[in-house]
């Protein structure tokens, strides 16, 4: 078993619990523009909004869980607790993506806490949405590509490039999380 690769949870979440929380955080008026690493605009690396969730609301609760499942049947980390705040992000505009990227950055090794496991949950219908893949490269030269549809869990190494690719039509809602722990030894 490698733990290179990502863990797929079939949640079965219902629609109308993701549809409430669409519905509790879609507030054009909260939206900020997706950043990148170094807490910069870049619309060529990054182009979506987001809003923060609180990581003591029940969504994080739910993301914990699904966490804790993935790392006891399959990843084997030592977690402690969420990085930060729980991000839901919609790409709804034509184009908008994420390109290329890992969820661990410098400020992981400064603050003694790493990023260890990242995870998305997808919040929409894959009906709702055109383009807006999931995918992830793996260290052998390997790419997968996922159409997420709501519900659709998938946890993975945050050392993993993955990437969002473009939407051509539609909105593509989703939660983003990660996972850590004290640094690897």
């Amino acid at each position: 078993m490698t733990i290179l690769n990502f863990y797929h949870i079939p949640s079965e979440i219902p629609k109308n619990v993701c549809d409430e929380i669409i519905k509790q955080y879609d507030n054009e008026l909260d939206y900020e523009p997706g950043i990148v690493g170094d807490r910069k605009l870049d619309h060529k690396k990054r182009k979506s909004k987001v809003v923060w969730v609180y990581s003591d609301s029940w969504i994080s609760g739910m993301l914990s869980h699904f966490i804790n499942c993935a790392n006891e049947n399959h990843f084997n980390l030592e977690l402690s607790r969420w990085y930060e705040k729980i991000q839901f992000t919609v790409y709804n505009a034509k184009h908008d993506h994420y390109n290329w990227h890992i969820d661990v950055s410098q400020d992981d090794l400064k603050n003694n806490f790493v990023r260890k496991l990242s995870i998305v949950m997808c919040l929409s219908s894959k009906d709702d949405y055109e383009g807006g893949e999931f995918e992830i490269y793996y260290p052998h030269g390997l790419k997968e590509t996922k159409k997420l549809d709501y519900g659709d869990v998938v946890v993975f190494p945050s050392i993993i490039p993955h990437k969002v690719r473009p939407i051509k039509s539609g909105k593509r809602y989703s939660l983003v999380g990660w996972y850590g722990g004290p640094p690897f030894k």
